[in-house]
């Protein structure tokens, strides 16, 4: 095995070889012929480019959702509710007494009505919840997500839709005694 001496010669060379490459990449960086300052020699009045910036903040976390609504579970929050979710849906929203008016002719505000003993049982097996719907009705016009026929929510929603298609509004069979 060789060893080389390090004599102060070598070492210097050494350094002198570092400090050329660096001086090269510092060079290399601000062109050919830049200057200590930067400045291009053959072009004086040239600006050096600007230092990078410094890297941006990070992004503030997106600002949380608003809390989700939230009704009373009895007939004027099952209405208010209902009403939102027409309106978010774009259809015709009927007025809050109205709604409460019909909900109150057909099934006394009990979400959980069934009638069985009229003409509509033996065609369709009944009518059910808050709206008194018969099963094919409310399957045509529930909307996706509230397809429980027994659910105060979803039994305004159908019967209100199909009110306004059937009668034009259902604002036109609220306040009658039959049924719609």
């Amino acid at each position: 095995m060789i060893r080389t001496a390090r004599t102060p010669a070598a070492v210097a060379a050494y350094l002198v070889l570092v400090s050329t490459a660096a001086l090269g990449a510092v060079l290399l960086d601000n062109g050919p012929r830049a200057s200590a300052a930067g400045h291009d020699a053959a072009d004086p009045d040239r600006i050096p480019a600007a230092a990078p910036a410094a890297p941006a903040t990070a992004p503030a976390p997106p600002a949380p959702a608003p809390p989700k609504k939230t009704y009373p579970n009895n007939l004027q929050g099952w209405v208010s509710e209902a009403r939102d979710t027409l309106k978010a849906n774009g259809d015709r929203v009927p007025s809050a007494e109205a709604v409460t008016t019909r909900a109150l002719t057909e099934s006394s505000g009990n979400p959980h009505a069934e009638n069985h003993w009229d003409g509509n049982q033996g065609l369709y097996g009944g009518t059910y919840g808050l709206l008194q719907t018969i099963k094919p009705t409310f399957d045509r016009w529930c909307l996706p997500g509230h397809e429980d026929i027994l659910s105060p929510v979803d039994s305004i929603i159908a019967g209100v839709r199909y009110a306004n298609d059937r009668y034009g509004s259902f604002e036109h069979v609220a306040y009658s005694k039959q049924g719609y």
